[in-house]
């Protein structure tokens, strides 16, 4: 029998939400470069949000790794390290191995639909920067997607804390080196395929390899 999806967070958001999400983005999207203190008085200017917001905007930033607090100094964009990386990049895959596992198990028809739907999107061809980020939301979708498969929220919420640190990594790689058209897109596509037919065709262990090599 399955189980009820996950339904999704309140689309109403507080002050503090607001500013939560739009200074996230812009750290995520490297428009806040790395080794950045923010300026409370320009980001406060940026998105027209009020000085409690904006603290406890960044508080809940600290929280969540993408900010450092420096004494004296202000709140500070970490420069991420290749241990950040590693570990990263260790943690998903033991992560999706089991995502992939509960979700062959769990997930309900429409989610496959979905699924296959974004498969049949695909990524864009180009090498614009408009193009990466559609095709980074629709990678990021794909594995959010399998990860709601298996009725686990805190599954969700890990591996989207994840998810957002490594996007954060891509934007970092992209603006430095400027990826030639395609160049993205060959690291996401090739394993949708094969993921969405073994949800829907469910083996007894190796579909866990599939997710975690996207």
């Amino acid at each position: 029998m399955k189980t009820k999806a996950i339904k999704p967070h309140s689309a109403k958001l507080t002050k503090t939400e607001t500013a939560h999400l739009a200074i996230k983005r812009a750290i995520l999207q490297c428009e806040i470069p790395e080794g950045t203190f923010l300026s409370e008085s320009a980001i406060m200017k940026r998105y027209g949000i009020g000085r409690t917001p904006f603290r406890e905007a960044c508080n809940r930033l600290h929280r969540e790794g993408l900010l450092e607090v420096v004494p004296r100094r202000g709140y500070l964009v970490p420069v991420i390290s290749f241990e950040t990386v590693r570990d990263l990049f260790e943690l998903r895959f033991v992560l999706e191995s089991a995502i992939a596992e509960l979700a062959a198990t769990r997930a309900t028809e429409a989610q496959i639909e979905e699924m296959e739907a974004l498969v049949k999107r695909g990524a864009p061809a180009g090498g614009s920067e408009s193009e990466q980020d559609e095709n980074n939301q629709i990678n990021t979708r794909f594995h959010i997607l399998l990860a709601e498969m298996t009725e686990n929220r805190k599954l969700v919420d890990l591996l989207t804390s994840i998810l957002e640190q490594l996007e954060r990594l891509m934007y970092v790689e992209f603006r430095r080196f400027r990826f030639p058209a395609g160049g993205w897109r060959m690291r996401h596509a090739p394993i949708s395929r094969p993921s969405a037919g073994a949800i829907r065709r469910p083996p007894a262990r190796p579909f866990c390899a599939t997710s975690t090599r996207h």
